[in-house]
């Protein structure tokens, strides 16, 4: 196993990201590493993405919550403090930004894409944490008092023919 450090980014490592895979999956993009983890990453043989965002040159791992093989559910990847003390609040989520080191297990993988190098997710340690918290866009509208609600769920809503 690895360890690397540098900034999150797109950290689902309380909440897994279902938005690809139904099942979920823990996933971190890390950037704005160290020389020694830059080294780290190419001795596992590892290429870093670079989209032409603040992110810059980084590294995506992750983690699928369902073994794609057995079926059988993979243990979370740890999330610890500073003080290596498990995160047990799941209402925190780790925003950009945030300081961690991240451990991992480089693999090989070769499908019908082709072959390559991969990282799995093992665990992440917040070492200056940034809150995530989404932009409140709704704050922009105002009630329309005779407007649709959600709570009207007994109303028949009429649909176009």
């Amino acid at each position: 196993m690895s360890v690397i450090s540098g900034k999150a980014y797109w950290a689902h490592v309380v909440v897994p990201n279902t938005r690809w895979n139904s099942d979920g999956v823990w996933s971190i993009d890390v950037y704005d590493m160290d020389e020694k983890s830059l080294a780290t990453l190419k001795e596992d043989g590892l290429i870093l993405k670079n989209k032409g965002d603040v992110r810059g040159d980084f590294i995506h791992l992750k983690s699928n919550v369902r073994n794609e093989n057995s079926g059988q559910l993979n243990k979370a990847p740890d999330l610890l403090d500073a003080q290596k003390r498990p995160m047990l609040d799941t209402d925190i989520r780790v925003g950009h930004g945030s300081t961690v080191n991240v451990r991992y297990k480089p693999y090989t993988w070769d499908n019908q894409f082709g072959k390559g190098r991969g990282a799995e997710l093992k665990a992440t340690q917040v070492v200056e944490l940034i809150l995530f918290e989404r932009d409140n866009d709704d704050e922009d509208f105002e009630v329309v008092a005779d407007g649709y609600s959600a709570d009207n769920t007994d109303e028949d809503i009429s649909l176009a023919s």
